[in-house]
């Protein structure tokens, strides 16, 4: 009986950002909104959550990456940033909340959204 996760018929540690249940052939893939920064994940429930101000919008990845200047993610588990909304700005990347949007000051306008600068 076999206490590590290496044998002679098995291949070693899944791999980073993925996780292997018990049996498994291939290594199944991370989903979209986490990661798994370590080696030998055993279920799915191991892959972690982006933070908000994070997203990953890609399965099997090891980090999650900060929302650009102009995008802000306030959900745990994140696979995309939302864009900041029209009238005004989001200057500073990782944003976790939409709390950080500054409005255009009076006598100006914006008309686009995911705008990082007045």
């Amino acid at each position: 009986n076999e206490t590590d996760l290496q044998s002679p018929t098995c291949s070693g540690q899944c791999p980073l950002g993925h996780h292997c249940e018990e049996g498994t052939a291939d290594p199944t893939p991370c989903p979209p909104g986490t990661r798994m920064p370590a080696l030998g994940a055993a279920s799915e429930e191991a892959c972690l959550p982006c933070a908000p101000g994070q997203y990953q919008p890609l399965a099997g990845q090891e980090g999650c990456i900060a929302c650009p200047a102009g995008s802000f993610s306030s959900a745990v588990g994140s696979p995309a940033c939302e864009d900041c909304p029209k009238g005004g700005f989001c200057e500073d990347a990782g944003a976790a909340s939409r709390l950080v949007w500054q409005p255009c000051p009076a006598g100006s306008f914006n008309p686009n959204r995911g705008s990082s600068s007045s």
